[in-house]
């Protein structure tokens, strides 16, 4: 979904989840919650309050972070998962120092701002 936002760096990413669709169809507490539990461990993945009336982008501003929240309607099964990040840093360039991190066999953090 598109986003617009006033900031100097940083983007918004949202995308609508249909939870009603699912057959087994999945509450909003159970998506947060494996969301949290998949990146309990992760250095630059965090997960926001999604009961947050604010999003602030500038919070990975000038890091390698990329933090994501679920928010959403439980009476009508839809949700939204949204992302943010600081373009100049978590995007391509990040990106190439973690890949060759791994590929010389270094820890994938090195070089990135956390």
């Amino acid at each position: 979904m598109p986003s617009v936002a006033n900031t100097y760096r940083g983007m918004i990413v949202e995308v609508p989840l249909a939870l009603h669709m699912f057959t087994r169809r999945p509450t909003l507490a159970v998506c947060e919650s494996t969301l949290r539990e998949a990146y309990a461990d992760s250095a630059l993945i965090t997960v926001g309050d999604g009961d947050s009336d604010v999003v602030c982008i500038e919070d990975d501003a000038g890091t390698d972070r990329l933090t994501v929240r679920l928010c959403g309607n439980a009476a009508t099964g839809q949700a939204r998962l949204i992302a943010t990040l600081d373009n100049l840093g978590k995007g391509a360039a990040g990106a190439a120092v973690q890949s060759l991190n791994i590929m010389a066999g270094l820890d994938p953090l090195a070089g990135l701002t956390l």
